[in-house]
């Protein structure tokens, strides 16, 4: 099995962007490109940062918004599942409805808050609505496409075994689609989590890092409008890179789609 430490040359070089955005930033404060009001120094936003976190604030915040994305996302997950499996299966569902899907899909999901706001006004299921919707539309088409891309020939081999309908579906066809979901996944999360900081900015008494970001802004604290921008970038980097890749590998070799020191980066 290969070795799973870390391979310190590619950290190295994913990090190289991250470098060139400090010293840039540095620098803007240090020649004044702009004015320091507007731009604070990295010295002063990371003092910032440590008092937010010494007393509990930014804990609160990320907490906040992990109870706003969360709880939608998961039923997003569990409805594109199973709605995106039975249109991939089911012909006559499909022509009935993607169409329907087609038509939906490029709504921005901003555009749909304030239609939510009528019905149920400023509150958290507002922002669930849009966090829910975002994040739909975004795993659907994958769970459709990797359940009608899986290859008959597989199905067909599985119902001459014997296997009932039920079986074909747990047993080949989720196996088979599984890649595309998981993709999904991760692409839901990532519209999930814009959504949500855009929701909270408009919902503020109910948000998070989000509220937090549209309120310091028009307090003119830049320098927490950077923080914000920077842990909510750290929070979608590690769920990215971190929780969905490492669930993905799993999953992959646990249904056996990927062998043992291989990577399920495509």
């Amino acid at each position: 099995m290969r070795s799973m430490r870390p391979n310190w040359s590619s950290v190295g070089l994913a990090f190289l962007p991250l470098f060139a955005f400090l010293l840039l930033w540095q620098a803007a404060y240090s020649y004044h490109w702009m004015p320091a009001w507007i731009i604070p120094s990295p010295a002063n936003t990371t003092v910032a940062f440590w008092e937010l976190l010494r007393t509990g604030n930014l804990v609160e915040l990320i907490g906040t918004s992990a109870r706003n994305a969360l709880p939608p996302f998961l039923v997003a997950i569990l409805a594109a599942l199973v709605l995106g499996s039975i249109i991939g299966m089911v012909d006559l569902v499909r022509r009935i409805l993607y169409p329907t899907l087609s038509a939906l899909y490029p709504i921005p999901s901003m555009a749909w808050l304030t239609l939510i706001v009528l019905f149920v006004g400023f509150n958290q299921q507002a922002i669930w609505a849009v966090v829910f919707v975002s994040s739909f539309f975004k795993m659907i088409y994958s769970v459709i496409a990797g359940v009608r891309g899986v290859e008959q020939k597989w199905i067909l081999a599985a119902r001459n075994l014997g296997m009932r309908q039920h079986q074909v579906l747990l047993h080949v066809i989720i196996p088979g689609a599984l890649p595309q979901c998981l993709t999904g996944v991760r692409m839901g999360f990532g519209s999930a989590w814009k959504s949500l900081i855009g929701a909270e900015m408009l919902v503020a008494s109910f948000g998070g890092l989000g509220t937090f970001i549209w309120m310091a802004q028009w307090y003119f604290n830049f320098d927490k409008v950077l923080i914000g921008i920077i842990v909510i970038a750290a929070i979608g980097f590690f769920f990215e890179q971190v929780v969905f890749r490492s669930l993905e590998q799993y999953t992959l070799k646990r249904w056996g789609l990927l062998r043992d020191g291989a990577s399920a980066d495509r």
